[in-house]
């Protein structure tokens, strides 16, 4: 199974839907043809996607894959300077926009709405390619990065099929077409999983916008409307659903699959999520953006749920899966802790600015030091820790350092060191004495620079920043206030 499975279904089955629209396959196959027609007459490389839950995102996908064109997603949600950081940094010579002209600071680049562009083939006649190299940018994503610009991590076609293909392996849903809800940002790693395979499957994706997860009430009637058969999301999500007792197998009676990724996953969330949905399929995933999405994953049945939680099993993986020692020039044996090294066809292109992190070659193949530690026993993956300052709060990737430089553009902070506690993003800063701030209007002032995932949920302003012998912020000091 590759891209070319979403060109497969009945025209007139359901391919997605927002609240705002409805979208056959039909009409996802005829916009997106005109649109990498389209493309490819304006001699387009790198497309900027900029838009939200809505459908005509997915036909600008669509229709870059055809053309063989490299694109960009980003979300209207992402403040306006992390747009124009992206945007000068991405190299796109084109905006596509599924609502309104795009943001402002991206003048240099044209911009097109999605839907105007996709209505109509372009006046003359343009072929798409037979045939596209595998080893072709599909698309670019921007993550957080340590110098507190975002880093794009640039995924081939070939990276892109492999997944496809492997995320085809771990879950089957028993009707065609079913309802897979989306449930995180189109501009990030995660929503592959519920838009690929859906669109390769027939089945419908349904969009859950960002306002109705601010509450319950209204995020459970939207459930209870969709009754999906599918949702992929973050624990933290699913821990946020199991506050309540309405969150059951009465509120989506059609659910099989619960497909959770991008954090560490408790035992007592899985084990709450049998009790409340005694028939479902509950299946933990990992990878980083730099694999292109999950390489591994593992069905965690309720007797699993009283020892720690597998993050894969080693026999199903995307790519090859090896534990190293730290000094990466030896695969460790079953039971002993190391670094998760991923080798193979799911490691991707690199980072758009060149740095080389963890991507490196072992054994003339293209591998990737992951920074996490985990350790094999009984042929599964087990996740036990990060080796540097990369955290996941939320189902984010993010870098402490990202956080902490653009808290410190906030006009009267000083200092900020930034760790996770308990799940939460903890922010400490210094002011400047003659600019007090109180916790809540730091948080506020940092939405001019950072996302919604990115901003701490606890402030703590402290008089002086605590140092290690080496004149360094000790994150172990700021553990223990």
């Amino acid at each position: 199974m590759d891209i070319s499975s979403i060109f497969t279904h009945p025209e007139s089955q359901i391919a997605c839907r927002s609240q705002r629209e409805t979208m056959t396959y039909g009409e996802l196959y005829k916009r997106s043809e005109n649109l990498a027609k389209e493309l490819i007459s304006r001699e387009a490389k790198r497309v900027l996607v900029y838009g939200h839950k809505e459908c005509m995102m997915l036909v600008a996908f669509i229709a870059c894959l055809r053309a063989g064109v490299t694109y960009i997603p980003v979300s209207t949600g992402l403040p306006h300077d992390r747009l124009v950081d992206i945007a000068n940094a991405s190299g796109a010579d084109m905006v596509l926009c599924s609502i309104g002209r795009g943001f402002s600071g991206s003048n240099k680049i044209p911009k097109e709405n999605i839907k105007k562009l996709s209505q109509n083939p372009p006046e003359k006649p343009v072929e798409l390619p037979e045939t596209i190299d595998g080893g072709k940018l599909a698309y670019v994503i921007f993550t957080s990065g340590a110098s507190g610009i975002p880093r794009g991590i640039e995924a081939t076609r070939d990276n892109l099929n492999n997944f496809i293909n492997w995320v085809d392996t771990t879950f089957t849903l028993s009707v065609t077409p079913a309802r897979v809800l989306n449930m995180s940002m189109l501009s990030i790693d995660h929503s592959m999983v519920d838009v690929y395979y859906a669109l390769t499957h027939g089945h419908t994706l349904i969009m859950t916008e960002q306002e109705l997860k601010e509450d319950h009430g209204t995020l459970f009637r939207h459930f209870q409307t969709v009754n999906p058969h599918a949702i992929v999301t973050t624990p933290s999500v699913a821990e946020y659903c199991l506050e309540r007792k309405n969150f059951n197998a009465e509120l989506m009676p059609a659910l099989e699959v619960i497909y959770l990724m991008g954090e560490a996953l408790h035992r007592v969330t899985p084990k709450s999520l049998h009790e409340r949905f005694p028939n479902i399929t509950i299946i933990n995933a990992y990878g980083p953006t730099e694999a292109t999405c999950n390489v591994s994953s593992c069905v965690i049945t309720p007797e699993m749920c009283d020892a720690p939680i597998p993050i894969g099993e080693m026999d199903k993986s995307a790519t090859e899966i090896v534990v190293m020692d730290p000094k990466g020039d030896t695969v460790l044996e079953d039971e002993n802790e190391g670094e998760i090294v991923l080798i193979g066809p799911s490691v991707t292109a690199g980072y758009t600015d060149g740095a080389t992190g963890g991507f490196c070659e072992i054994g003339g193949k293209r591998a990737y030091r992951t920074g996490d530690i985990g350790v094999v026993r009984d042929g599964k993956l087990y996740w036990i820790a990060r080796k540097d300052s990369q955290v996941k709060v939320g189902g984010y990737r993010l870098e402490s350092s990202d956080v902490e430089i653009n808290i410190c553009r906030i006009d009267g902070v000083i200092a900020c060191g930034v760790i996770v506690q308990y799940g939460h993003l903890v922010a400490y800063v210094t002011l400047d004495k003659e600019k007090q701030m109180t916790p809540g209007q730091i948080r506020m002032a940092a939405r001019q620079y950072l996302p919604q995932y990115m901003i701490p949920g606890v402030v703590r302003i402290l008089d002086s920043m605590p140092m290690n012998d080496k004149g360094k912020l000790d994150r172990e000091q700021l553990a223990k206030l």
